[in-house]
């Protein structure tokens, strides 16, 4: 953890190294080091103009970041998106030099509780705090505003609501309503205590967020690390009654999910992980006894890659069963996928208030998660990952997104940046400031074209009611 954070503060904070090895040298050439030629001062100015140099060559890495954003998101670019700040943007440059920037006029409503006053009274007065969330809003938009729903990073053991990326300040003032959760941590709870939590978070976002000017009839996650394979499992497990305990049959679609350096897959089956990571997350988070090999069905249910190659799989087998004997592969018909309810626009959500506020009611707990039928159709993804993660594997996001692109049609944008590590997207530094702007054009996009959706829904609600 200590060289992850080292490497963090060099690799994406060079502007700052800059400044201060600058002011070094200004100091020394005044005070006269300089002035005395020796061999000792001689190898120490080489040295410092090459430190100099080599940390000006990072800075120039995170800086051309900006054209992999502007590449992998140029078919995204919505209306009223702008362009990542270019290097003689003074603004850009204020928000680097301090390194927990956030928007000062962003309003933040906090520590909301949204679980029920039963699933407090089950949780304990001391989970109060973590079953809670902060909004995040720029109060002079108009409202029926997009949402998204960001889930906090920390090995499922660790992190807080309040420690929040350059972009949830960047897309509240872009008009987005912006809801930052926490949720119990481990070793105190087990997975999936996490995941149902987020859900309920989910749930009253869903129920309430109306009043804040968001639009409840579209709601996006988010998440860094952890966070990102709990908002990952969110969007794979939609309205999954096991995950669900009491609100089995409310509506907890989303719209788009976003995942920066996310765990994408816990149970190593392609031994990416250089440690035995599946047994670690087996024993510390999901509490299992005797680790992976006892409880691999468990793990693959907790595994979003693994579940997206099920998907494949059980879609394989109907392709097949529909093959007449004696027909070719390519004569089968097509799999009929079943429309995602979260990829069409829940209108009766969106205009009736009562909907919006209705409470699910109990029914009977279910013993095990969903079992994949083939027919799900996914959400739009946007992943981010560094090819220098030296905590969780890049190549586990590029599985992902192989796998994704097998058996949906639904938007997926894959962004890697070379030579960045774990943390880059944490404080206010270059690469930080870059996926806000990804994460304004991909999920702008989706916004839109769910507008286009409503619309058209409108428009021939309209037309029927006059005929």
């Amino acid at each position: 953890m200590t060289v992850m954070l080292m490497s963090t503060l060099v690799t994406e904070f060079p502007q700052i190294f800059l400044l201060l090895k600058f002011l070094i040298l200004y100091s020394a050439s005044s005070a006269g080091v300089f002035a005395t030629v020796s061999t000792f001062t001689s190898w120490l100015y080489r040295f410092d103009i090459a430190v100099f140099l080599c940390v000006w060559a990072l800075f120039l890495q995170c800086y051309f970041a900006r054209f992999i954003v502007e590449e992998q998101t140029k078919m995204y670019r919505a209306v009223d998106s702008h362009d990542p700040p270019g290097f003689f943007h003074l603004g850009y440059w204020f928000r680097l030099l301090n390194p927990f920037w956030s928007a000062r006029n962003v309003m933040i409503h906090p520590d909301i509780c949204y679980a029920t006053d039963a699933e407090l009274k089950s949780a304990g007065p001391a989970a109060e705090p973590y079953m809670s969330l902060d909004i995040h809003i720029h109060p002079s938009y108009p409202r029926n505003r997009p949402v998204l729903l960001y889930i906090h990073g920390g090995a499922w053991s660790l992190g807080d609501k309040t420690v929040t990326p350059p972009f949830i300040s960047y897309m509240a003032l872009k008009k987005w309503v912006v809801v930052s959760i926490n949720h119990r941590l481990s070793p105190n709870v087990q997975y999936p205590t996490h995941l149902i939590d987020a859900k309920r978070a989910l749930r009253w976002t869903r129920q309430h967020i109306a009043r804040y000017g968001g639009d409840p009839s579209f709601i996006a996650v988010a998440g860094t690390s952890a966070g990102g394979h709990t908002a990952s499992m969110l969007a794979l497990t939609q309205n999954d009654p096991f995950f669900q305990p009491g609100f089995e049959s409310f509506d907890t679609t989303v719209q788009a999910c976003v995942g920066m350096n996310a765990i994408l897959d816990v149970s190593n089956h392609k031994r990416y992980w250089r440690h035995r990571f599946q047994d670690w997350f087996a024993v510390q988070v999901a509490g299992l006894e005797g680790g992976f090999a006892p409880n691999e069905e468990t793990m693959m249910q907790a595994s979003p890659v693994i579940i997206l190659k099920r998907i494949e799989a059980e879609r394989r087998k109907s392709t097949a069963a529909a093959v007449p004997s004696g027909a070719a592969v390519n004569d089968a018909p097509a799999v009929v996928v079943v429309p995602h309810v979260g990829a069409a626009p829940h209108v009766e959500l969106a205009l009736s208030e009562s909907t919006t506020n209705a409470k699910s009611t109990p029914e009977t707990s279910v013993s095990e998660p969903r079992a994949v039928t083939g027919l799900e159709e996914l959400p739009p993804f946007l992943l981010f990952h560094g090819r220098a993660d030296i905590l969780v594997p890049f190549r586990s996001a590029r599985d992902f997104v192989q796998s994704f692109k097998k058996i949906s049609k639904s938007a997926i944008c894959y962004i890697e940046f070379p030579n960045a590590n774990h943390m880059y997207d944490i404080l206010s530094a270059p690469r930080g400031h870059y996926i806000a702007y990804a994460i304004d054009r991909f999920l702008g996009s989706m916004w839109e074209k769910h507008q286009g959706q409503v619309a058209a829904v409108a428009a021939t609600t309209a037309s029927l009611e006059k005929d």
